[in-house]
């Protein structure tokens, strides 16, 4: 949870203000490529709303949702306004849906990976060598996880996350699946979330950031650390 980041003893005040800081601009920057990918592969299937909308940019202003923000701070998760899409425009209908909707996980998949790689190649060839290469490194390491966070949060199948319409792109309309998703999706994220932080507070194991971590984990940072 990213205010937990403020919080640590183990840190000082100016390195927790400085990690804070840079997981806000990754996120805010992450997510308006999360939310450009969609937008783009949409227009490339045929449907121009994303560019008539004015969702086709880059400018997370324009992508940020009050109530992913404060969920993100709160339990480090959180979302953008989804890109406004009309599957009618689709050249094949399910084809559009679907990779509309797995494309902005390929895209925070892509960010940490080419993260992860500029990590290595700076580890292997500049080293720690000094107080500069550190703070770069370590904004190289918060691209790696919050981005693994995003991908991990939006491919869970429940409505209204990206998973959930590309698993009901291979659905008939009327699935039990479809319509209980879109009735109590956002109570069940809502309950998950919840959960997690009850959990945290009383037990101290964070499942969600267990969860999330796993990209990270096992992907990106040995990509990285191959420099080490």
């Amino acid at each position: 949870m990213l205010y937990t980041i403020l919080l640590n003893d183990q840190l000082s005040a100016t390195e927790a203000i400085v990690i804070f800081l840079i997981s806000i601009i990754i996120f805010f920057f992450s997510l308006a490529i999360h939310e450009w990918a969609h937008g783009f592969v949409a227009v490339k299937m045929g449907d121009p709303t994303p560019k008539l909308t004015g969702r086709l940019t880059l400018n997370p202003i324009k992508h940020l949702d009050g109530m992913g923000f404060i969920c993100f701070i709160l339990f480090g998760v959180g979302w953008a306004k989804p890109v406004q899409i009309n599957p009618l425009n689709f050249k094949k209908y399910r084809k559009g849906i679907r990779w509309t909707s797995i494309a902005g996980v390929l895209a925070n998949f892509i960010l940490g990976l080419i993260a992860s790689l500029i990590m290595a190649i700076l580890l292997a060839t500049v080293g720690l060598t000094n107080i500069y290469m550190e703070y770069v490194v370590l904004f190289l390491q918060y691209i790696m996880l919050i981005n693994s966070c995003l991908l991990l949060f939006n491919i869970i199948p429940i409505y209204p996350l990206d998973g959930f319409n590309f698993v009901s792109s291979f659905l008939k309309p009327d699935s039990k699946y479809i319509t209980n998703n879109a009735r109590y999706g956002y109570r069940i994220m809502l309950g998950i979330l919840l959960a997690s932080a009850v959990i945290d507070l009383l037990f101290g194991f964070d499942i969600l950031s267990w969860y999330l971590s796993l990209v990270y984990d096992y992907i990106f940072l040995p990509i990285g650390l191959l420099g080490a």
